[in-house]
């Protein structure tokens, strides 16, 4: 992803927002699904609470000047994102700097340079999938094992699990349809060249 998180204890931005994301197969339910930026707040959400005029809540990115900052248009025009949970979200973002563009010869994302790629929407950095047959593992039934686990979880409280949301907007499309907003359809309309 485009240079936009600086690493922690670092000055200035040197990583994307680098995203990780999961599935595992459930023996009584939709898959377990997620993903998740390794910055404090994902560069789109950024992005539309600068559009709607709205306020950051603290602790997701810098200005130009590396002061904390609430404003969305000062991390977008200068500033940049922070890392989620300070060191480890740092970590964990180099980590896929690494496999995603080390390993793959792609280009990390320092390296993208986007006065080359005109008009281009995201970067040309490295992808990596790692895909496990769940088959090979323990010898059990690993998605029942999942279920096992998500039993525990609601026993223990958490009612919504990772990816709930976005199936039950999906099962709501449908039915009625993908709501989008009007700017919104205009912006790919105009991408389309409709």
């Amino acid at each position: 992803s485009i240079t936009c998180v600086v690493p922690h204890g670092a000055r200035q931005p040197l990583f994307g927002t680098n995203p990780i994301a999961f599935a595992a197969p459930r023996a009584g339910g939709e898959p377990i699904v997620f993903d998740l930026a390794t910055s404090a707040i994902a560069h789109g959400d950024v992005q539309i609470a600068a559009r709607e005029g709205r306020l950051l809540p603290a602790g997701m990115g810098v200005d130009c000047d590396g002061q904390p900052t609430e404003e969305p248009r000062a991390i977008l025009e200068g500033g940049a994102l922070l890392p989620f949970g300070g060191h480890k979200g740092s970590a964990l973002s180099m980590m896929v700097e690494l496999l995603a563009a080390g390993l793959t010869g792609g280009n990390f994302s320092f390296e993208f340079d986007w006065s080359k790629h005109p008009g281009a929407q995201t970067p040309w950095t490295g992808q990596l999938l790692i895909v496990i047959d769940p088959d090979k593992g323990s010898g059990q039934s690993f998605a029942q094992r999942s279920e096992e686990l998500v039993r525990q979880l609601h026993g223990a409280g958490q009612e919504r699990l990772p990816g709930d949301r976005r199936y039950s907007e999906r099962a709501q499309s449908m039915v009625h349809g993908i709501s989008i907003a009007q700017a919104d359809l205009e912006r790919l309309q105009a991408l389309t060249g409709h």
